[in-house]
């Protein structure tokens, strides 16, 4: 009976140590993790956003903070809008879109992915991204397969419909974006 007690006792302290480890080792990376993706979304709005612009603020409209570019006058000429979908291959996938004023899509650029490598992954390469790029955000966005009109990367269904799904995510947003700043919402912090 001692034994059992005894290895019970250093059962539950292995697990208390190694719980203790954790949480600390969690605490000490949330920060620098969260500057790496701070760091990495504003790259990619710089990416994705035409040129032109004096400056970029943020405007939440539904919750989500997305960013506007203006110009000298305070106008707004184009819009950085975040998308999502959860139905990749390998999982969920996040986007940043870059729309004109017009609102065509200037570019996107995948934020978060866990496609396969050489396959899914392609749904970031100018291949696929040329047969998107200058869409109204209006546009169904589908692939040919789904009855719409934008090519799949080949072999790379799953995670093209993902990636087109985020998209309209963020034409969506851009749209309520564009309405918000024609009533007047100002971006921001």
């Amino acid at each position: 009976m001692k034994e059992y007690l005894r290895l019970i006792f250093v059962l539950t302290i292995t697990c208390l140590v190694c719980t203790a480890l954790l949480a600390t080792v969690y605490h000490l990376t949330l920060e620098p993790i969260a500057e790496a993706r701070l760091r990495q979304e504003q790259k990619a709005i710089s990416e994705v956003l035409p040129p032109g612009y004096a400056s970029v603020k943020p405007i939440a409209v539904g919750g989500i903070t997305n960013y506007v570019a203006l110009d000298e006058a305070g106008q707004m000429v184009a819009a950085a809008v975040k998308g999502h979908s959860e139905k990749g291959y390998g999982g969920a996938i996040s986007l940043i879109a870059g729309f004109a004023a017009d609102g065509r899509l200037y570019n996107f650029k995948v934020l978060q992915a866990s496609e396969t490598p050489g396959l899914g992954s392609r749904i970031d390469s100018d291949e696929f991204k040329t047969g998107i790029r200058g869409r109204p955000a209006d546009t169904r966005w589908a692939t040919t397969k789904d009855g719409g009109e934008i090519d799949a990367v080949t072999a790379a269904t799953i995670s093209s419909r993902a990636a087109l799904e985020a998209i309209s995510a963020a034409s969506a947003q851009f749209q309520a974006i564009r309405e918000a700043v024609q009533k007047g919402v100002q971006a921001t912090l």
